[in-house]
């Protein structure tokens, strides 16, 4: 049953201020079961499939909702079991139906449940599954269509604010935010530290050896792309590294386009051979990729690991040194800069004060 409208305006009024896709999910979740007080609520990350897999899609449960408890799982990892695809027996026939027609119910003995998909630039982004012991009048469908619907606009607001005109990557104004995010997840991990509120988090168990890393990608003699084949060919340069960026890492793996022909990639949690042969796999992947007019590209790449006191300005900087060499050394290699974790910490600024742009 519908709650009093002023609750759902002020459930409104913070779902929108929000900015931290995770964290809008999260609030969208709350809001719905505070306003129609279902008796059960999941919701469910959707995505294309890795090139290397058969399957045309796959979904993640992430968020389960009920009796006043929460659980969480927020990254995608391919071996985990509660990852279905198209092509998965046990898949909900009700959640299929969704993802083709928007939206799908049913009422039987022992509830009334209905699955709806929410969009973001025209793709499916979210599974949203609610629960409750009587069907919903069509007053209470009604508002939570536009519940939904104002969670689409606000994620295609954020895609706007958030990602690179050309190539579809996040931007550099990103970048900080999702350093904070990805370094807090970090030390979560080191220290093991509870939750600061009650909800109980899903975490996967990492080994000790598993980090988050930074890269810095330049395109190696880019200008010369440019002055000889102009900058139509350049841009055209620049959205197919991007592309094949995005075939190449996990969709957990966060992609910058940093500015002109330079690109930052965060992955992780993983091992540091994982991480260099991920960014080397890729590297490899674009010397042998065939641009268009203008024939074989390059990249250098320079690689480091990131220590949770660090700031973003110091991982930059490491990052930027390795690439430098990897120049320096002939172009269209991997350098990882080796660190030094005390020394680093003893000359390490305090956290709050960070001047990177």
């Amino acid at each position: 049953m519908l709650q009093a409208p002023t609750t759902m305006l002020n459930a409104l009024a913070a779902l929108t201020s929000l900015h931290d896709r995770d964290a809008l999910s999260l609030s969208l979740c709350i809001t719905l079961q505070e306003i129609f007080d279902f008796k059960q609520l999941d919701l469910y990350h959707y995505r294309a499939a890795p090139l290397q897999t058969d399957c045309a899609w796959q979904i993640k449960h992430t968020i389960h909702l009920q009796d006043g408890q929460m659980s969480q799982s927020w990254h995608w990892h391919e071996h985990e079991h509660e990852i279905l695809s198209n092509l998965s027996p046990e898949l909900d026939p009700l959640i299929t139906q969704a993802l083709s027609s928007s939206e799908a119910s049913v009422l039987s003995s022992d509830g009334y449940r209905v699955v709806r998909c929410l969009y973001s630039a025209n793709q499916p982004q979210l599974l949203i599954d609610c629960r409750n012991t009587s069907a919903l009048s069509a007053k209470d469908l009604h508002v939570l269509h536009g519940m939904t619907r104002i969670y689409e606009n606000h994620s295609t607001l954020l895609d706007y604010g958030q990602t690179d005109t050309l190539t579809g990557l996040l931007n550099r104004k990103t970048l900080e935010q999702q350093f904070f995010k990805v370094m807090a997840h970090q030390k979560n991990i080191n220290n093991l530290e509870p939750s600061s509120t009650d909800i109980e988090c899903e975490r996967r168990s990492h080994s000790d050896n598993e980090a988050y890393f930074l890269a810095v990608m330049d395109i190696d003699h880019f200008k010369r792309i440019n002055d000889q084949f102009g900058h139509i060919y350049g841009d055209e340069v620049l959205l197919l590294i991007a592309q094949l960026m995005k075939a190449s890492f996990r969709s957990e793996d966060h992609l910058f386009r940093f500015g002109g022909e330079e690109f930052v990639i965060m992955i992780g949690p993983q091992s540091e051979d994982s991480a260099l042969q991920a960014v080397e796999r890729f590297r490899e992947r674009v010397a042998k990729f065939d641009f268009p007019q203008v024939g074989q590209v390059t990249i250098s790449i320079g690689i480091t690991q990131l220590l949770d006191f660090e700031i973003l300005s110091t991982v930059l900087g490491r990052a930027d040194e390795a690439l430098y060499q990897a120049k320096d050394q002939g172009r269209n290699r991997v350098v990882n800069a080796a660190i030094d974790a005390m020394s680093i910490k003893e000359h390490s600024p305090n956290n709050g004060s960070i001047e990177l742009f």
